[in-house]
């Protein structure tokens, strides 16, 4: 494995060997204890498992609420694997696996049961959905799997945003590696990250050598010392995935740097992501509109073994209860022109039957 792709993966593992995260540790409770008995569930009974997250506000979690609540009215029950997430979830469905061990991040989130019961559809972030199918970055080991199917897409838009201290007195991140500062970089270590800083060659290596540092923004709160943040979960939004810009940017006074034109490309080549602008407002200090690039979307996915009815059914709730998701953390929505839009993951028959019948898709 060569260029971009390699960084990535090799940044990720130095992240988490030199601060490891909470979420990979085993949590200190007798495993036997963590199962909840769930009865019988299956496409058969109208009692179906649901790949999800937790309860604060968590966006697989609170999507997994919206999804239970808008099959109700057609007797499903829906049960929600709160710690079926982070890059699990397709795995696990792909699989129609039980749920995984809690970890140590499980219970700091109030997830504290795991169900006693095999997945039979989940909720994901539509890139992680797109390389799972395809074996592709994070699922490059264990993957492909062939067998997932889309539902529906709900948009949920995030930036790609770089932000600093003025005191730094710097006017792009290449000064960075020019001086050798030793500066403290907040950042997320996901994919559509990565290629920002291997663009700059800001490796954990060489900043270390010059008394900076790589930081995950977990546990971040306004007296957590750093000079830079580069993350593509910029949002105002409080779940915990994009919280700590909110910390950041209220608790300190930071300029955004715009990023070159090539480097955009590259992003979006290379990461799926697509160009956009981050306009006066989002957060505090963003004065302006900076051309950027960003993302949207989660996705409510199945495997081809889901009955058409049942897919069909999940669908049109999901549709029926759009207006729903406006009372969520997180921005949510469904769009007639991309809910059908798996970006190369097929769409499940049962749920195409929908869309065909609303004029969604030809």
């Amino acid at each position: 494995m060569r260029g971009p792709l390699a960084l990535w993966f090799g940044l990720l593992l130095l992240g988490a060997i030199a601060a490891p995260s909470a979420s990979a540790q085993t949590a200190p409770q007798d495993e036997a204890a963590q199962w909840e008995d769930v009865g019988q569930t299956g496409f058969g009974t109208k009692r179906l498992v649901l790949a999800s997250a937790c309860i604060e506000a968590c966006p697989w979690g609170e999507l997994g609420d919206f999804v239970k609540e808008a099959l109700a009215p057609d007797g499903y029950e829906i049960i929600l694997c709160r710690n079926c997430n982070r890059t699990e979830g397709p795995r696990i469905v792909a699989r129609a696996s039980y749920p995984p061990p809690l970890v140590e991040d499980d219970l700091r989130h109030g997830t504290v049961r795991r169900v006693r019961a095999k997945i039979d559809f989940g909720i994901t972030e539509a890139s992680m959905l797109v390389w799972a199918h395809a074996g592709q970055h994070i699922y490059a080991k264990d993957g492909p799997y062939p067998d997932l199917r889309l539902i529906a897409r709900i948009e949920d838009p995030t930036y790609l945003l770089v932000a600093v201290k003025p005191e730094l007195g710097i006017k792009s991140l290449a000064e960075v590696r020019e001086r050798k500062l030793p500066v403290r970089i907040i950042t997320d270590f996901q994919p559509t990250v990565m290629p920002v800083l291997e663009y700059y060659r800001l490796d954990r290596k060489s900043l270390e050598s010059w008394g900076g540092a790589l930081m995950p923004p977990r546990d971040i709160t306004a007296d957590t010392p750093f000079d830079i943040v580069i993350s593509s979960l910029a949002s105002p939004a409080n779940n915990p995935e994009s919280a700590f810009w909110t910390t950041v940017t209220v608790g300190h006074k930071l300029q955004f740097l715009d990023l070159p034109e090539d480097l955009l490309d590259r992003l979006v080549k290379d990461t799926g992501m697509v160009r956009t602008k981050a306009r006066w407002g989002l957060l505090r200090g963003v004065d302006r509109t900076i051309p950027t690039v960003g993302r949207s979307g989660e996705v409510i996915f199945a495997r081809t073994d889901m009955p058409d009815d049942v897919a069909y059914a999940i669908a049109r709730a999901a549709d029926r209860n759009r207006g729903e998701l406006k009372w969520f953390v997180r921005p949510y929505s469904i769009d007639p022109l991309t809910v059908a839009d798996g970006k190369g993951v097929p769409l499940h028959p049962g749920a195409a039957r929908y869309y065909r019948e609303k004029g969604y898709i030809d």
